[in-house]
C-alpha cells in the first residue's frame, strides 16, 4: 500500500502531460532497477555509503539544474534573490533534532515534502515550454533521484531506529499552492530547486556523521 508521500506524488503524476509522464516512467525504469528491494536485504553501512554518494550527486546535479533553469527562465539580474525567497506554501530546507538520527529523520521528512513540489515545477515548465527537452528531462531525473535518496534514508532510519515509525509527510503542493502567473511560476521553480540543493548538502553532512553509528548488529 502506498504511503502518504507516494499518494501525493501519484496524484500529481495523474495531471502530467503524456510526454512528461512517459519521460518519468522511462527514467524510473532506468534509475531504480532493483533499488526498491526490501531494506532488510541491505546492510546499514551499505545504505549509508550509497546514501552519501547519492546525496552529493543530487546536490551537484541540482546546482547545474539551477543554472539551466535561471538561464531558460529569463529571471534576469535578480535571479539569486528570487531563488532564495521565502514562501509560505513551500517546505524549508532546515533540519531539526538533537541527535544525528533525529536530524536525518527530519531530512527524510523535508525531502518527501519537497519532491511533490519538484514534480509540480516539472508540470509547470512542461506547460510553459514543452520543447525544453533538456530542462524537463533534468527535472524528471531530479524527481527519480530524490525518490531513490528518500528510499536510502528510510532504510538507514529503519536500521538506526527499528522501533520508531517514519512520520507521514505533509500534504502535497496541489492542495497548498495559490494560483500563480507565469513569473510567479518561474520564481517558485527556482526557489524549489534552491531548497533541494541546500537540503541535500545538509543531508550529506548528517549521513557522514553517522559513519560510526550505522553498524549492523545481530
Amino acid at each position: 500500500m502506498a504511503d502518504g508521500s507516494e499518494l501525493s506524488l501519484i496524484l500529481i503524476f495523474l495531471t502530467l502531460s503524456p510526454v512528461v509522464l512517459l519521460t518519468l516512467i522511462l527514467l524510473a525504469m532506468n534509475e531504480f532497477g532493483n533499488g526498491t528491494a526490501q531494506c532488510i536485504e541491505k546492510s546499514c553501512s551499505k545504505n549509508l555509503h550509497k546514501g552519501i554518494k547519492l546525496s552529493k550527486f543530487v546536490k551537484r546535479a541540482t546546482a547545474e539544474l539551477i543554472k539551466t533553469y535561471v538561464r531558460t527562465s529569463s529571471l534576469g539580474n535578480f535571479a539569486e534573490q528570487f531563488c532564495t525567497m521565502s514562501m509560505d506554501s513551500m517546505p524549508s530546507s532546515t533540519l531539526w533534532g538533537s541527535s544525528p538520527a533525529e536530524r536525518l529523520q527530519s531530512a527524510y521528512i523535508r525531502l518527501t515534502e519537497l519532491l511533490p513540489h519538484v514534480t509540480m515545477v516539472l508540470q509547470q515548465q512542461s506547460d510553459l515550454n514543452p520543447y525544453l527537452g533538456s530542462l524537463l528531462s533534468d527535472l524528471a531525473r531530479l524527481v527519480i533521484h530524490g525518490r531513490h535518496l528518500a528510499l536510502r534514508l528510510s532504510c538507514i532510519l529503519q536500521k538506526l531506529q527499528p522501533n520508531v515509525a517514519l512520520p507521514e509527510p505533509a500534504v502535497g503542493p496541489t492542495a497548498l499552492l495559490p494560483p500563480q502567473n507565469i513569473f510567479q511560476q518561474k520564481v517558485y521553480g527556482c526557489a524549489v530547486l534552491t531548497r533541494v540543493q541546500k537540503l541535500t548538502l545538509l543531508t550529506a553532512r548528517e549521513l557522514k556523521s553517522l559513519r560510526g553509528q550505522c553498524t549492523d548488529k545481530t
